[in-house]
């Protein structure tokens, strides 16, 4: 099996299998979001630019080392940055992503600094992860302030059981 295949096939899987469940992704789609985010069809279309370029990130370091150890490397930042949203939604907790957004951009930061001598151009492809991490933990700050009761609760805002007892 060719490496690009190879990589390609694990970018898929790791992107196919860590995703929230439609049950789970439910609860996230009723959260007020910040008056100024007016790209949520833009959202899918940002994770594409990223997959494609860490993608081809990975790619073109294997094909400057063919050391397989750093494309594991890379197939295990992949599964630590798709997990946020799955850790969030099954945990319905908008702040148990923050360490995940934290570890991931630091990570990928310090991947790109190892990968840059060798391949420019695969530190560069990181890029678009090291945007876009930071600015999906300041939306999800602005959430978490704008849907205070859900956060705590984990009930959605149209959620009209009555409220559990905490007495025993």
């Amino acid at each position: 099996m060719p490496p690009w295949l190879l990589i390609l096939i694990t970018l898929l899987v790791v992107t196919l299998v860590i995703n929230p469940s439609e049950r789970n992704f439910s609860w996230y789609r009723t959260l007020r979001r910040p008056g100024w985010m007016s790209m949520d069809p833009w959202i899918p279309a940002a994770w594409f630019v990223i997959s494609v370029s860490f993608y081809f990130s990975a790619l073109s370091f294997w094909f400057k080392t063919g050391e397989w150890l750093w494309v594991a490397a890379y197939a295990s930042l992949l599964v630590l940055l798709r997990s946020q949203h799955c850790v969030i939604c099954r945990l319905r907790n908008l702040s148990a992503g923050l360490p995940i957004w934290l570890l991931g951009w630091m990570l990928t930061f310090s991947l790109a600094l190892f990968v840059r001598p060798t391949s420019p151009l695969a530190a560069g492809l990181l890029v678009p992860v090291l945007v876009w991490t930071p600015m999906e933990a300041i939306v999800t700050l602005q959430m978490i302030g704008l849907n205070r009761k859900q956060h705590r609760s984990g009930r959605g805002a149209n959620d009209r059981r009555p409220a559990r007892s905490r007495r025993l």
